[in-house]
């Protein structure tokens, strides 16, 4: 039987391309996402599903509906079992505005980057605690939730929230035999990123990230996945600075954008 994979967030950009790298390596992918139309999309010619054997179950989700999310995930579940890895993707962002975003939208922002994770761990939780294999549970956070960077009070905070969360359960989830583990990526050419009006360096392709997400999944077993790694460096090198410091630079980087 083939192994299988959940995704959020598959019909474009990072999640799409996870998909498709374990679509292409025999797994089923359990890919879901607001846009059905676009999920069905993501397959495999005839010559690969003779040789791979996977198969891409699409299923249109939207992980702020929590009622919906439960029903769906459920039926499910109890039909195909629990799925080997969880990888909770889903995730928005508004287009850069110099305002201090509004209370209303940062909650906008969280019920998508933050409940919308919580959501679905409350949903997947019982099951994947009878399970007796282990189930990894990986979260997508971002570098962004490091420290507090300029016009982007609302999503820094809602990722930074995600981090946090995801240190906080590790040991616990452990107990259940559920790995957990936080994705903080740099950034990756998608059409999230496509909203920034900024030089953004050292970009890489949401192909790419696919790919090194793919190894990473299987054979790394870190707690936080890194990508591209030279500007993950320089993030977490940001993170230690004092606040003299990194306010003195971040000054700086206000006035550039």
């Amino acid at each position: 039987m083939n192994n299988t994979i959940f995704i959020t967030g598959a019909s474009s950009g990072i999640g799409r391309e996870v998909s498709k790298n374990f679509l292409q390596n025999g797994w089923n992918v359990v890919a879901t996402a607001r846009r059905l139309n676009l999920l069905k999309s993501i397959k495999l010619n005839k010559k690969e599903i003779i040789i791979k054997g996977g198969k891409i179950i699409p299923l249109k989700l939207d992980v702020t509906n929590k009622n919906i999310l439960n029903k769906k995930i459920t039926e499910y579940i109890k039909k195909n079992g629990v799925p080997d890895i969880i990888f909770l993707n889903a995730g928005t962002n508004f287009t850069n505005d110099k305002t201090i975003s509004s209370s209303e939208n940062t909650r906008k922002l969280f019920e998508v980057n933050f409940f919308g994770v919580l959501n679905c761990v409350d949903i997947f939780l019982p099951y994947l605690k009878r399970k007796k294999k282990q189930t990894q549970l990986i979260i997508m956070s971002s570098v962004a939730g490091y420290r507090g960077l300029p016009y982007s009070g609302a999503y820094c905070s809602s990722k930074a929230a995600l981090i946090n969360y995801a240190e906080s359960i590790v040991n616990q989830s452990a107990l259940h035999n559920i790995k957990v583990r936080v994705v903080n990526p740099g950034f990756i050419k998608t059409p999230l990123t496509d909203k920034n009006e900024f030089n953004m360096p050292l970009i890489i392709t949401s192909d790419k990230a696919g790919k090194i997400l793919y190894k990473k999944f299987l054979y790394s077993t870190k707690f936080e996945i890194n990508l591209p790694n030279i500007f993950c460096i320089f993030m977490k090198f940001l993170r230690i600075l004092p606040y003299s410091i990194y306010f003195k630079l971040t000054k700086l980087t206000l006035k550039k954008l």
